[in-house]
């Protein structure tokens, strides 16, 4: 019986070790989160790319999301589509609206994998879901043109309004294009 206490007694003390350890190394990824982000507006773009690593191994959405971004502009690291869409998606596997509608825009566009109109909606919708108006728009745009939907001037005005709403000047002039006020 004490066997079994200590070794349940152990287990609780390698958790709590390791996420005292998780939590102890999320101030040094906000750190290098923060300093990658002033070396992105000086231009040093292999600097930061190396700081938003640290921060996005560590689980940093917003870092992954840079990430992905540095790799889809070719700032600082080759180009490389497939690279961002990776760094996009775990972001958005942990709900973070602008990878999710950059994941799903990856997907519309067969940057870095194959079109697929279905996962494109898919991801487009989650990030709609939490509000992203570029998400929207995108969604107004796949109705418009009937990207894997039957086209829907309807819905695409549905869609493109919730964008305008949010002043999305693209969602707007698309509105206006369509001659809706």
């Amino acid at each position: 019986m004490m066997r079994l206490f200590l070794g349940m007694a152990a287990i609780c003390l390698v958790f709590s070790t390791t996420a005292l350890a998780q939590k102890a190394g999320q101030p040094a990824a906000d750190d290098a989160y923060r300093q990658a982000e002033a070396l992105d507006k000086k231009k040093n773009y292999a600097g930061a790319v190396r700081l938003y690593r640290t921060a996005a191994e560590a689980g940093g959405a917003r870092a992954q999301v840079a990430m992905g971004d540095h790799y889809a502009a070719g700032q600082g690291v080759k180009q490389d589509y497939a690279e961002a869409l990776r760094w996009y998606r775990k972001a958005a596997d942990q709900g973070d609206d602008e990878a999710q509608n950059n994941v799903g825009f990856f997907y519309l566009s067969e940057w870095g994998v194959a079109k697929d109109y279905a996962e494109a909606m898919r991801w487009l919708r989650k990030s709609a879901d939490h509000g992203n108006e570029v998400a929207q728009r995108n969604i107004g745009f796949m109705y418009l043109q009937g990207m894997g939907v039957a086209p829907d001037r309807a819905e695409a005005i549905r869609w493109f309004r919730k964008a305008a709403a949010k002043n999305d000047e693209d969602a707007k002039e698309a509105l206006k294009a369509l001659g809706v006020k």
